[in-house]
């Protein structure tokens, strides 16, 4: 999706209160100006969670929680920012028109159309599942497979009725018509009749994560493969359709995304979701029907920092868990394999052995590279010369696909020592295969998080030497001219973005100097939609203190003063040329001496 624009950004943002939303997750007390209560995002007694209404910001003066409301959607639903801005437009009945503002006004409401439809089938099949008459048969399965009627609410798990165009007759009734319901999955056109896609099949529906009914899961209910010279599907997916694409969807992320889980797992089926996920592990996903791809692995690692793959030990299982754990990979992420003993599945591996046996081989998950190198070991005796050539010759090729040069090291040594083979020689072959220059390549270039990570521990050693009433200063300057054009153009005359201490004082103050160029009032909301992590909670920190204090002309005169001496103390502190020293002096005298005539 294209970036969506500042100015939909603001219209999604000026058509929600941030009170009102927060309301639903907080008991609000008005606290002067603004409203207080206990943080949602940590535990604590005594309320130090702060939302101000006129500045339509958030902070927690305990966790150091802060943003704007699209922050506090993503950190509530664990969303990212764009999907959080698509939650508050549907509240507020707006359309963000997507492909760069390209999609027509037809296209839109095609797919709003589309997912209105897909959200009435799913309440069809639900209540064909409830009803006494029509789903006994259903109930009798989900009885059988050990799925309560709790599980059922929770997943929204539904019936479709045999006859043939059930669903299609009573989404008619709805004014819905039959291209639109061919459409949007639910039937199929043969020889000119419409005829239901879902017939006699226990539903799943599929929802993403901003909590959409976009398609369906189908099963049967017996075991049978072909009916009347029929091959019948086991599982039966919703096609492709303008809101389905079932290679960027996973079945239950919507719920795994709320875990709080450091990793998600990955299992191939919806019933192996339902089952683990019932007996109170959350953090479980499943594909569509199809093989992982990059778009889903990068879709899980939005949620989590690992993904650990639970698939079937056969060999069609297996394959497809290498396939995993290289598609994972290109997506930047890492990757186990859960191994379940004597079981084909976590469904019946948990009837088997319990959640607690379950959890067991959760935490004995083993890193993908070592299980690749099990599975080749498993080919070869490795007690004969010739087997432990073959052996190292594969090894080594799984070697030359780890970006990390610290990992290929690690499994070196490791790989030497269960085998007997010297270190050497197994480096050897390694840097056989690739040249020296491609060795070093493996080196991971540094990551932005690397980068900003790096830079926080430079600031943070610069700012040991810098006061706290300097930074104070700062802060409370910048607080004040984001109000007041006259005070930032006051601001600007004597001090540049780039001289304040710290990369976010030096951020904000290019923004709020920029807006005032462009004659425009700068929005603290909009200003922190750039920043993320520590960076956020000290941006907003600036925007949202309970401190009083006059904004006029008097004041930030005190500041740039302020801050000007504690900037010339620092130089002067850390200054040992006798002769620089000196006129360091001469201009701190003349700082103090010219303070009272200062002018906008």
């Amino acid at each position: 999706m294209a970036r969506i624009s500042n100015d939909m950004i603001a219209r999604i943002c000026d058509e929600n209160d941030i009170i009102d939303y927060v309301s639903q997750y907080v008991t609000l007390k008005k606290s002067g100006r603004d409203y207080s209560g206990l943080c949602p995002f940590h535990h604590e007694k005594t309320p130090s969670f702060h939302v101000s209404q006129d500045k339509q910001l958030f902070h927690c003066f305990g966790c150091g929680a802060s943003g704007n409301l699209v922050q506090f959607v993503m950190r509530t639903e664990n969303l990212d920012f764009v999907d959080a801005l698509h939650v508050l437009a549907d509240r507020a009945g707006i359309v963000i028109p997507e492909g760069g503002g390209m999609e027509s006004d037809a296209e839109h409401e095609k797919k709003k159309r589309i997912l209105a439809m897909t959200k009435e089938a799913a309440r069809f099949f639900f209540a064909c599942l409830k009803d006494a008459k029509t789903g006994a048969k259903a109930k009798q399965y989900f009885k059988q497979r050990n799925i309560p009627w709790k599980t059922i609410t929770t997943y929204g798990l539904g019936y479709a009725p045999e006859g043939r165009d059930t669903l299609v007759k009573y989404l008619m009734s709805k004014t819905y018509t039959a291209k639109e319901i061919v459409e949007a999955g639910l039937a199929v056109s043969r020889e000119g009749q419409i005829r239901d896609k879902f017939r006699d099949r226990v539903m799943f529906p599929i929802i993403d994560v901003r909590g959409n009914v976009i398609g369906f899961g189908g099963r049967v209910m017996h075991n049978q493969k072909e009916i009347n010279g029929y091959s019948i599907p086991k599982y039966l997916n919703s096609p492709e359709t303008p809101v389905f694409d079932k290679g960027r969807n996973l079945f239950s992320l919507n719920l795994a995304k709320n875990s709080n889980e450091q990793d998600i797992i990955l299992c191939e089926g919806y019933m192996d979701v339902i089952s683990v996920y019932q007996a109170g592990v959350h953090n479980i996903v499943a594909t569509l029907g199809t093989a992982i791809t990059e778009n889903q692995a990068k879709l899980m690692l939005r949620y989590a920092n690992e993904i650990l793959i639970c698939y079937d030990m056969d060999e069609a299982g297996t394959k497809a868990a290498l396939r995993a754990i290289d598609v994972i990979a290109e997506a930047g992420g890492r990757s186990r394999v859960i191994r379940l003993r004597n079981a084909k599945d976590p469904d019946e591996y948990i009837n088997k052995n319990g959640i607690e046996g379950f959890k067991e081989a959760v935490r004995n998950a083993m890193p993908s590279t070592e299980f690749k190198i099990s599975l080749i070991k498993g080919r070869y005796d490795t007690t004969t010369p010739d087997g432990k050539v073959l052996f190292i010759d594969e090894a080594v090729n799984i070697f030359m696909g780890i970006k990390d040069a610290v990992e290929v090291d690690a499994y070196i040594t490791k790989v030497a020592d269960d085998t007997g083979i010297s270190r050497d020689a197994i480096l050897a072959k390694y840097r056989e295969k690739t040249s020296q220059k491609s060795y070093r390549s493996r080196i991971p270039k540094k990551s932005e998080y690397v980068k900003q990570t790096e830079r926080r521990q430079r600031e943070a050693v610069k700012n040991e030497q810098t006061s706290k009433k300097l930074l104070e200063a700062e802060k409370r300057l910048l607080g004040l001219i984001v109000k007041s054009k006259r005070l930032g153009r006051m601001a600007a005359k004597r001090i540049k973005p780039e001289e304040y201490s710290t990369e976010v004082y030096r951020r904000l103050a290019k923004e709020i100097y920029s807006a005032y160029e462009r004659d425009e009032t700068p929005e603290p909301a909009m200003i922190l939609n750039d920043f993320e992590g520590n960076d956020l909670s000290s941006a907003s920190e600036v925007f949202y203190n309970l401190e009083i204090y006059d904004g006029d002309e008097a004041t930030v005169n005190d500041l740039l003063y302020t801050i000007s001496l504690e900037r010339l103390d620092l130089k002067i502190k850390n200054e040992t040329n006798p002769a620089a020293l000196s006129e360091l002096y001469k201009e701190r005298e003349r700082i103090k001496s010219e303070k009272n005539t200062w002018e906008e």
